[in-house]
């Protein structure tokens, strides 16, 4: 029927003007004559345009020789799964899409409007083309009905009064047959070359070059589990942007503009298989999502497999670095011999870095339940990944060991220069905290231990590392790096802290002024940290807090007069520095 919208029906001077265009075919149209090429073979010089029949072909077929197009030339690429009859009124009822119907256009004959209907019935039912007996009830087909083709692009093809129906429908079916037996022939092809590819335990490179070889295009794997790009060749484009790119580049809105194929189990996502869209080579749909299905299946296969032994592997490799970490070693030479299993050289003995999640271990405290455990270890993962991939950008000889909130790398460089590798390593810090800004809850603390040329040392740099964290903790320093050559003081507070001796020490200098705050309401305790961080400059302190001076000057008398203490005295005032100090460590322990 007519679109409601009168704007969008056909403009009657768009039809010919003569008859005699029924005897020729469209300025500039050559049926196109091509073999299976890189999706199969076996249909010789069959005209085609895909593996699949078009209209276009169908122009094509020397049996069809006189058949013509009259209308709708851009739709000539409609694809074509069968031939029907349709002489009723209402037939257009019963067609189920790709349909390819002749008419000897009786039940229009009366009224050209009709004619017109028919079309948009057809168009709308997705039907491939209309074949117009010519001369038998309708002579020159209606302006309307043309300009209506032309405009939905719906092919009308004139068939000579000579022609039966079966001289039609025969050849085409038989073209259908024969394209959807080569590609059965070619599906099993497929089947079987990625059957062979997994029966052999062929790598990425293989089935990659493999697929490429079916469908004549060039693909690649963004393999999301060992963050790394395969590709099927060296000369493809989408190969060599993909070769070299920055692997974080590769972001879900990068991918929708190609297409992707997932590789994956019922549980995990490993990857994708990625084509450009508008490639080379095969353009049948079928046979390229076949081929990708294998492929992709394949490759699953071989992800499984890469991940069980690496995860093997790992299992035996964090068992020797535990050892190393935790000094279960009996000598150097077993350090060396178990390092060479996999390719490490430690002679130049090394470092630790800790990267820790701060607080994530109070997140297990409460509302725990699996949907929580499932984010915090999605979170962890993500910010682990981030920090492995940032630290051997730079450290690429660095061995990584993961607890549930640490990441701990051993670094043993060639050759080590404490300045450039503090730079470094704060350079590194500074990527990964912009790296999970704004897209993790959680910030991360990394702590650093000293060099030991010896790397049976190495448990003593992992203790200090691990020291610099408890006392960024301590001190409420997160979202920072803390190197422990440079704690000063702390590294000594550290070994008293927590002991009785401690206590004692806090219960002299600090309990007063804490109890007095707790009964009166009063801020003493936070005044004398903001008079010892100014240098004992009470008019500093003043502003830093905030109050008049006089305010300040009588809290800190009220402060000598609790503890009992002159505090203009330096070995007093160093006891109460001291003392808070330790109460601050003792009050934020590691969680």
């Amino acid at each position: 029927m007519y679109p409601e919208d009168k704007s969008q029906r056909p403009q009657l001077s768009a039809a010919p003007q003569s008859s005699a265009w029924y005897n020729k075919k469209p300025d500039g149209f050559v049926p196109r004559r091509q073999t299976y090429g890189a999706c199969g073979g076996g249909l010789g010089e069959m005209p085609v345009s895909e593996n699949f029949v078009t209209v276009e072909d169908m122009l094509g077929m020397p049996s069809l020789s006189g058949v013509r197009m009259i209308a709708g030339k851009s739709g000539a690429r409609r694809r074509v799964s069968s031939v029907t009859v349709l002489d009723t009124p209402d037939g257009a009822a019963w067609l189920r899409g790709e349909e390819f119907v002749l008419t000897t256009a009786y039940g229009v004959k009366d009224d050209e409007r009709k004619m017109t209907e028919l079309i948009y019935q057809l168009h709308k039912k997705n039907a491939a083309g209309l074949g117009v007996k010519s001369g038998r009830f309708i002579g020159e087909l209606p302006k309307e009905a043309v300009a209506a083709a032309d405009l939905l692009g719906f092919p009308i093809l004139s068939v000579p009064e000579k022609f039966a129906f079966r001289d039609i429908i025969n050849p085409v079916i038989a073209a259908i047959v024969d394209r959807q037996s080569a590609r059965l022939i070619y599906s099993d092809k497929i089947h079987n070359e990625f059957l062979r590819l997994a029966v052999n335990g062929n790598d990425a490179g293989d089935v990659l070059s493999a697929l490429r070889s079916l469908i004549g295009r060039s693909a690649v794997f963004v393999d999301m589990y060992f963050r790394r790009v395969c590709c099927s060749d060296g000369s493809g484009d989408i190969c060599a942007r993909f070769a070299g790119m920055d692997f974080d580049r590769i972001t879900p809105e990068l991918l929708s503009h190609y297409l992707c194929h997932k590789v994956s189990n019922s549980v995990e996502n490993f990857g994708y298989i990625v084509l450009d869209r508008d490639g080379e080579g095969c353009r049948d749909d079928g046979v390229v999502r076949t081929a990708l299905e294998y492929a992709a299946m394949v490759l699953t296969l071989r992800m499984m497999d890469r991940i069980s032994s690496q995860r093997i592997e790992d299992k035996y490799r964090d068992v020797f670095l535990e050892d190393l970490l935790t000094n279960n070693v009996k000598t150097e030479s077993e350090i060396h011999n178990r390092a060479r299993l996999y390719g490490w050289d430690l002679r130049n003995g090394g470092f630790v870095a800790v990267v820790d999640i701060n607080n994530i271990k109070k997140c297990y405290v409460t509302g725990y339940d699996l949907e929580r455990d499932g984010e915090l270890q999605e979170a962890s993962r993500s910010i682990f990944d981030v920090s492995v991939s940032r630290m051997l950008a730079v450290f690429p000889n660095a061995k990584c060991y993961r607890q549930s909130d640490l990441a701990v790398f051993i670094i043993s460089p060639d050759k080590y220069d404490q300045s450039r590798t503090y730079a470094q390593l704060e350079g590194v810090f500074g990527e990964i905290r912009r790296a999970i800004a704004g897209k993790m809850i959680f910030t991360v603390t990394m702590g650093v231990g000293e060099y030991f040329p010896n790397i049976r040392d190495i448990h003593k740099s992992y203790t200090q590392a691990r020291t610099s964290i408890n006392l960024g903790y301590q001190t409420e320093q997160f979202d920072c790096i803390l190197f422990y050559s440079r704690m000063g003081i702390y590294r000594l507070l550290s070994a008293i802290s927590g002991t009785k001796e401690a206590g004692e020490f806090i219960a002299r200098y600090v309990k007063p002024l804490a109890d007095y705050d707790a009964k009166y309401n009063a801020a003493l305790t936070e005044t004398l940290e903001a008079v010892i961080k100014s240098g004992w400059n009470l008019k500093k302190a003043s502003g830093l807090l905030f109050i008049h001076y006089n305010s300040v000057k009588y809290r800190f008398a009220k402060i000598c007069e609790l503890l009992d203490a002159d505090l203009h005295n330096n070995e007093e005032r160093l006891a109460v520095d001291i003392a808070l100090k330790l109460h601050m460590m003792n009050a934020n322990s590691w969680q």
